[in-house]
Order: C-alpha cells, then sequence, then structure tokens
C-alpha cells in the first residue's frame, strides 16, 4: 500500500509542478484559450482528457459489472460527442472566434436573457459533471483506507493551484501528460488480467446476458446514449478547446482524433468491471474497479493505475473549472453586468473565480454517491434547454431571441416534469420536440411582428 500511495504522491507533485511552472497569462482571453495557438497533438489529448472522466473510467466498470458489454454505451455516447462536436460545430465555432456558448448566443441574438440562461445552464451542468469527479476521487481514497473527504480536497486543491496559476495552458500541458498516464496504466492492467487468465473467466463465470449487446430495455439504452452523445454539441469545454485550436484544420482533427484515441478507455474499464463480477460477484459494483486493480495488479503497476483514474478525474475537473470561470466572468460580468471592466480587472478575477469554483465542485460533490446518474442529469438538463438555441444560432438565421428563450425554457420544463415524478417516456429525447417547435413558432411570429411593426 505504501508504494501505491507513494506513486500517487508523486503523481500529483508532478501535476503541481507544471502547473506552478507553467506560462503565466497577460489578459483574460490568454489565460482561457493558451493563446489560442495550441497545435492538434496537444488539443487532441486535451479532448480525450476531458471527456474519459470517471463517468466512462469508474462509471465504465460499474455498467461492466451490472450489464456486461452493454455497458459500452455511455462510452460510445462519450465517444460520440467528440465526433458530432467535430463534424457539426468545430469549423462554424472557430470561424466565428467565440470562447463559450454564451458569446455565441448574444453575438447572434444580441440578447442578455438567452445569454444568462445558456450561461447558468451551462454552469449547472458543468458542476454536476465536476462533482461526479470528485466522487470517483473520494472512491479511489476510501479503496485505499484513507479518509475521502480529506482525499478529494487535496485532489481539488492540486488542480485548482495549477489551473489558477496557468489557465487553459496549465490545463493543456497537464491533460496531455494525463492522457499518457492513462493510456499507460489501462493497458498495462488490462495485459494483466490477460495474463492471469481473465478473459476465460470472464466466459466461464458470467451468464449470456452479460454478452448481449443491449441487455437492456429501450428507454435505458437511450438514456445510457444520447444525452453522452448530445452534449457534445453544447459543450463548454469543447467551445473553450475551440478556441485554443491555432487553426480551423486543427479545430476539426483535434475532437476526431481525441474521439478515435478514446475507444480503449471506453473498452478498457468495461471488461475490468466483467471480470470483477466474475471473481467477486457481489461486490459494491460502484468500487469494483478499485478492488480489481488492487487485488489483481502489483502495487506498482496498481498505484499506476490508480494514478490514471486520478488523471482522469483531473483531466476532466480542470477545463470544467476553467470554463464555469469563463461563463462567470467573460460571459456574465464581462458580458452583462459590466461591460466597461478593464483587461487588468478581468484577468484578476477570473483567477479568484476559479479558486471559488473549484471549491463549490468539491462542496457539491458531497451530496451525491451515484456517477452516471449525476451525470445523465446534468447532460439531460443542460442539453434541452441549449441544444435547439445553440443550433439555430449556427445554422438558423431567422432564429429570433424570444423564440431562443421560449424554446430553452420549454427543453428544461419537460426535463424538470420528468424529475418531479411525471411519467414522460425517453425524455432523453423527448424534451427537443417542444424546445423545437417553440423556437421555430415564437421565432417565426416575432419576425413578423417586427416586419409589421416597421413596416
Amino acid at each position: 500500500m505504501t508504494v501505491i500511495i507513494a506513486v500517487l504522491v508523486v503523481y500529483m507533485v508532478a501535476m503541481l509542478y507544471i502547473g506552478f511552472k507553467g506560462k503565466k497569462s497577460q489578459s483574460m482571453n490568454d489565460y482561457l484559450t493558451a493563446g489560442g495557438k495550441n497545435g492538434v497533438f496537444l488539443m487532441a489529448c486535451a479532448y480525450l482528457g476531458s471527456t474519459i472522466g470517471n463517468g466512462v473510467f469508474v462509471g465504465g466498470a460499474q455498467n461492466g459489472f451490472n450489464y456486461g458489454i452493454g455497458g459500452l454505451w455511455f462510452g460510445i455516447g462519450s465517444v460520440l460527442s467528440l465526433v458530432l462536436f467535430g463534424l457539426v460545430m468545430s469549423k462554424a465555432l472557430h470561424r466565428r472566434g467565440v470562447i463559450t456558448i454564451p458569446q455565441l448566443i448574444i453575438n447572434h441574438y444580441n440578447s442578455k436573457a438567452a445569454a444568462a440562461i445558456i450561461a447558468l445552464l451551462a454552469i449547472t451542468c458543468s458542476l454536476g459533471i465536476m462533482a461526479s469527479q470528485f466522487l470517483a476521487g473520494a472512491a479511489l481514497f476510501s479503496s485505499l483506507g484513507l479518509n475521502p473527504k480529506l482525499g478529494i480536497i487535496l485532489l481539488g486543491a492540486v488542480v485548482i493551484l495549477y489551473c489558477g496559476f496557468s489557465g487553459m495552458w496549465g490545463v493543456v500541458m497537464t491533460d496531455s501528460i494525463q492522457a499518457v498516464v492513462m493510456l499507460f496504466g489501462a493497458c498495462f492492467t488490462i495485459i494483466t488480467i490477460a495474463m492471469k487468465g481473465g478473459f476465460d473467466t470472464i466466459s466461464a463465470a458470467l451468464p449470456p446476458s452479460n454478452f448481449e449487446a443491449v441487455p437492456f430495455d429501450t428507454e435505458t439504452f437511450l438514456m445510457m446514449l444520447v444525452p453522452s452523445a448530445l452534449i457534445g454539441l453544447i459543450s463548454g469545454p469543447s467551445f473553450q478547446r475551440n478556441a485554443s485550436c491555432r487553426d480551423e484544420k486543427t479545430a476539426f482533427r483535434a475532437p476526431i482524433i481525441g474521439a478515435a484515441a478514446s475507444l480503449p478507455f471506453v473498452i478498457i474499464p468495461v471488461i475490468i468491471g466483467m471480470y470483477g463480477k466474475a471473481l467477486f460477484p457481489d461486490a459494491d459494483s460502484a468500487s469494483i474497479l478499485f478492488r480489481v486493480v488492487l487485488e489483481a495488479c502489483p502495487p506498482a503497476l496498481a498505484g499506476l493505475m490508480l494514478a490514471a483514474i486520478l488523471a482522469a478525474v483531473m483531466s476532466t475537473v480542470d477545463i470544467i473549472i476553467l470554463n464555469i470561470s469563463a461563463n462567470l466572468v467573460h460571459d456574465i460580468y464581462a458580458g452583462i453586468i459590466n461591460p466597461k471592466a478593464d483587461e487588468r480587472q478581468l484577468s484578476r478575477l477570473t483567477v479568484i473565480v476559479t479558486f471559488a469554483v473549484g471549491i463549490s465542485g468539491l462542496i457539491i460533490s458531497l451530496q451525491f454517491s451515484n456517477i452516471i446518474s449525476l451525470l445523465s442529469s446534468a447532460y439531460s438538463i443542460q442539453n434541452a434547454g441549449s441544444l435547439v438555441m445553440v443550433l439555430g444560432a449556427i445554422y438558423w438565421s431567422k432564429g429570433t431571441k424570444e423564440g431562443a428563450v421560449a424554446g430553452a425554457l420549454a427543453g428544461v420544463a419537460v426535463v424538470l416534469l420528468s424529475k418531479f415524478g411525471v411519467p414522460i417516456p425517453y425524455v432523453s429525447l423527448t424534451p427537443f420536440i417542444p424546445s423545437l417547435i417553440i423556437y421555430v413558432a415564437v421565432s417565426l411570429f416575432t419576425q413578423k411582428k417586427v416586419h409589421s411593426d416597421n413596416s
């Protein structure tokens, strides 16, 4: 156990060192985008790091334990999110030079209300995602017999410090290293399991239902796949990473390459979860990844794999902290509250807000226990309120601010009704129907009204 803890400590210290030694930004925009000069390799690693969080890593093992091969679908949705962003959003956003979703909204609709709604949705969703990552960190420290609350405070402090001191540059550089750590940790673990006869053990011990591609009903399938896929179209971190790319080609290629590189991290945790089910059928599914790693791997390798899990946590949390800071300072404060704020003030405020956001995420994480449930809820709310508005801003010139606000509220209302017990079938898809209908109808009505008034 001493070796494992030592590996984790060394890893976190290394991330801190990179953050402290990183480039210091002179402006808010530079802080948020690392100067917008990053190449394909760094940005692909950054996309991979933010996508392969512990919903895919720890949650993937949990799903593998519970569903077998069918547990892949949540992770596949996360990979598809990058593909969708690259194909549908990357070039259009890079041409517009936007850093955040609210910036796109206010530029297109000229509506502070629409920008505020989209910012609040993005912040709410991002806090939920960040909290889910800290949950996985807490589970990791608990598996080592350490105080989980103290562990995530320490983990959070590391991420907050390198984000606060280096901004996007520190995030991109640490994410690149963390992608490599995740790759080695996951690959060495699956090789170890294979050498111990893991695949034979899985096939012999698990029932045929664990090898079905879709072992659950259609609604569960859609709930696992759709929210995690569609979030790619309206991902605040992806917007910010897009703005950090040096040119349009990089903006397009980086998420696609990141998606391809993410596939091993989707498959391996599910296999580990199935292996855990074969060995420990009565184990707690939420902690199965840690149990397999600690019991099946030698200490040094176990330390590396657990460092990979920490890397998954940190590489997702860091960009979320930075994106929420961008929403609060760039969009709400500078865009709505105080447009005349000077650059020095904004730069200082961004650093302060970065620390505050990280601490808030830590506090929220203590209120939940289920990673996948928390992520799905966060994704569903943001998708329902944001997707139609964002796609309309890019691809439909007739959309109005009234239509954007009405459509967003309609989508969120449907999700909230389902959360309060109203039976709504296929809630991962249903909200888009009223959101789209109301967006188009109100937009066309308000256009005619404006035209009539002008006449």
